[in-house]
């Protein structure tokens, strides 16, 4: 169901029942915080009241909402009141009825308190036909004290206070919110989650406890706006609007879920229905968190954390022995060698493991998607692993991959990020404009891609050292490029996001990704000791203070995906995360922690906590997620409201362990579980291989709404078996008592 103008507004109300005729409020019972929720006489029947004393109170005299489709220029929607109310025990059962046609439709909402959140159990029953017909119901609920410009929103991976950049035209973007006027499928969501927070720091939460989720293939495969009429629809929406008066803002949820785009920019509308027949019967549960004394970040950590519980996120079991020697032989099995160049160039088809056959294809890159060193750094630590022919060919891989680097990139000023292998030319990681290594006008060289491989070369030179084998043309070549970034640095400590590749000038002087230089940074400074390392020292901190004070502070996290600059995402979190500790570890500070814990609240609620069923009439083989693979642990790609998702997230959990370590929460603890178990469902295994190359193997990208289970393509990028195997190893790495413990089997 879409807002719409109403077109049956008021309430449709019978008498009330006579338990309670006589009474002008029902109590449904009372919040921790003292407030009073009740249903109120309003418009002929009852409303809801939740009498918080800030602007979170809510008052609705109808809050049942009924959306009829008779034809696309016949859409008609009810505002109801409860008709009458009775008890049932500690719960408070209200309906409401609604007729329409031929048919009627019963709405039972039963109304309970525990805590802080008030929970609806909804049963919605149809009686008669009325053919060709659809309809959805839904919980309508009114802030009377709030405005839309200064409420701050949270959708978990879709908003984070408002828009993220990138997305004007969804049905969560900039046109609708200047609108105002938004809405999201909850299969779109890592947590179907609603929040509110208001500016006297009061705020609302509205969560689907058991979603469900299932769908069709047509549904799906929408590309053009459609109306749909289908039973099997089991997927809900969320949104808000400004209130037609200019004053309060309406908030909800409804089912199926229907949502359409801002008429200002167009965009496909999807309107979703059940069936408008007899013996039609829809189930939902709703639960309203209330809290007061949050500043955004608490707000969007505990609204999270709620959901977390509630939603109880299921383990599934892996063995991690496995996965660690199948993905290293797949990666090795990449690597490729052309003229005495090596590296792992670009992309592959995970279905066949042959190449992508376009122009770029034997691009190998830095950091990012690309990953060539930090993948060498791996296959090094696996060389060390096992002694066998096996571990030395590739250890043998790893040198020839840092060498080839090293011998044909120059980083003072950096020529590029990555190396074509047939050419031996210089070019850029992403986007992918040079083609055979001729570096094209517009070309960027990007902050971050170099900045996350030599982190690993210098953590790998020191490793290396300690075990008596001395590279210290590593070191010279990471500090090369630190020594050309070091006098770009702002006052304020911001690092530009973007230069003419083997130049100094600049081409994105946003500060955005100033995270992505403070781990190398830290790591030169310890290396060369309190004298030599002073500068790297200071700029590591100062660019990790700037991060904190433009994003940190705000809870929002933005510009780390090259494609999309300056957009929320969930890759920003993950590197403020490493970046505030990295500064912990050069300063022994607390405070870093704490910055470091809120950059890991946000990171989180990027990953799903439930699992989305893939279309009831799908063809497995025509999918890139398959049928009974749970979702769980995967991540949003980015903000938007669409539903694309990967596994990058993985690569942060021995970020999520450390935090455990250093603060003993324990959620850190469960959050690392899943992102070392759960994210790697669609990966390719002995005895489990889908329809993919063979085991070690998984394509990019998936989508969990729109074309659910279907990717942007079906291709293998280096990043992919690089972040399932250090999701792994760093855990190894930094507590082996504690990596038994995470990748035990599951006990529920």
């Amino acid at each position: 169901m879409v807002f719409r103008t109403l077109l049956i507004a008021g309430a449709l109300a019978l008498a009330a029942a006579t338990s309670v005729a006589a009474q002008a409020r029902v109590e449904i019972g009372e919040l921790a915080d003292g407030a009073d929720v009740a249903l109120v006489a309003a418009a002929g029947g009852y409303g809801l009241e939740v009498a918080e004393a800030g602007d979170s109170r809510i008052r609705r005299a109808a809050p049942v909402r009924v959306e009829v489709f008779h034809a696309e220029t016949d859409i008609r929607v009810s505002d109801v009141a409860y008709d009458s109310v009775t008890r049932a025990g500690a719960q408070t059962v209200a309906i409401a009825r609604v007729p329409e046609g031929r048919a009627r439709i019963r709405v039972e909402d039963r109304y309970s308190v525990s805590g802080q959140v008030l929970r609806i159990d909804r049963t919605v029953r149809v009686a008669g036909t009325d053919p060709g017909d659809g309809f959805t119901t839904g919980l309508m609920l009114d802030v009377p004290a709030a405005h839309f410009d200064s409420t701050d929103y949270f959708v978990p991976a879709v908003l984070y206070r408002g828009p993220g950049g990138h997305n004007r035209s969804a049905t969560v973007g900039t046109a609708a919110f200047e609108a105002r006027d938004f809405s999201v499928r909850e299969d779109a969501m890592p947590a179907p989650l609603l929040g509110l927070s208001f500016p006297d720091h009061s705020s609302v939460s509205l969560l689907d406890p058991a979603p469900t989720g299932e769908t069709t293939e047509e549904d799906t495969r929408a590309r053009v706006s459609t109306v749909l009429i289908d039973s099997r629809f089991g997927f809900g929406a969320f949104g808000s609007r400004a209130a037609a008066s200019g004053n309060g803002v309406e908030f909800g949820y409804w089912f199926p879920g229907g949502v359409t785009p801002p008429k200002s920019v167009g965009g496909t509308e999807k309107l979703r229905y059940h069936p408008l027949r007899d013996g039609m019967t829809q189930h939902y549960e709703l639960a309203l968190r209330f809290a007061g004394g949050e500043s955004f970040p608490e707000f969007e950590r505990n609204a999270w954390r709620w959901a977390f519980g509630v939603l109880d996120p299921q383990l599934t079991p892996l063995d991690v022995g496995v996965v660690q020697r199948v993905v290293y032989d797949q990666l090795a099995g990449q690597v490729t060698t052309v003229d005495g160049r090596t590296g792992l160039t670009w992309i592959f088809q995970a279905v066949n493991g042959e190449r992508w056959h376009r122009p770029d294809d034997m691009r190998a890159a830095m950091g990012f998607v690309g990953k060539n060193i930090e993948a060498a750094t791996l296959l090094l630590r696996e060389g060390d692993r096992d002694h066998s022919a096996r571990g030395q060919h590739m250890r043998e891989l790893g040198l020839k991959i840092i060498d080839t680097f090293i011998h044909d990139l120059s980083m003072n000023p950096p020529a590029g990020d990555a190396l074509d292998l047939v050419t031996g030319k210089p070019t850029v990681s992403f986007p992918p404009s040079s083609w055979r290594g001729n570096l094209a006008e517009g070309d960027r060289l990007f902050l971050r891609s170099p900045c996350e491989d030599l982190r690993r070369l210098v953590e790998a030179y020191v490793r290396e050292k300690a075990q008596g084998r001395d590279h210290p043309e590593w070191l010279a070549w990471a500090r090369q490029y630190a020594d050309w970034l070091l006098p770009q640095q702002r006052a304020d400590g911001a690092f530009p996001r973007a230069w003419r590749p083997g130049t100094d000038s600049v081409v994105d002087a946003s500060g955005n990704s100033s995270y992505s230089p403070v781990p190398l940074l830290a790591d030169l400074a310890r290396v060369l000791g309190p004298t030599e390392g002073r500068p790297y020292r200071a700029a590591a901190l100062r660019a990790a203070d700037y991060i904190w004070t433009a994003q940190g502070k705000r809870g929002v996290y933005v510009g780390a995906t090259m494609d999309h600059p300056n957009m929320i995402d969930k890759e920003a979190g993950m590197l403020s995360l490493e970046a505030f500790l990295s500064a912990y570890d050069l300063t022994g500070d607390s405070l870093w922690v704490r910055r470091a814990a809120a950059a890991a609240d946000f990171t989180e609620t990027w990953m799903y906590l439930w699992n989305v069923p893939m279309a009831v009439d799908a063809i497995p083989g025509e999918l890139g997620w398959k049928p009974g693979a749970p979702t769980t642990g995967v991540g949003v790609i980015s903000v938007g409201g669409g539903g694309g998702v990967d596994e990058f997230l993985d690569w942060s959990a021995p970020a999520f362990a450390r935090m455990y370590k250093l603060t003993g929460d324990t959620h850190d603890f469960d959050v690392a579980r899943i992102l070392l178990l759960d994210t790697k469902s669609m990966l390719a295994l002995p005895g489990r291989t889908y329809d993919l190359k063979g085991p070690g193997w998984q394509q990019e990208n998936f989508s969990l709404s729109s074309r659910r289970g279907y990717g942007g393509h079906r291709g293998w990028l280096p990043w992919i078996s690089v972040n399932h195997l250090w999701s792994i190893v760093g855990i190894e790495d930094l507590d082996p008592a504690l990596f038994d413990r995470l990748a035990a089997k599951p006990t529920r």
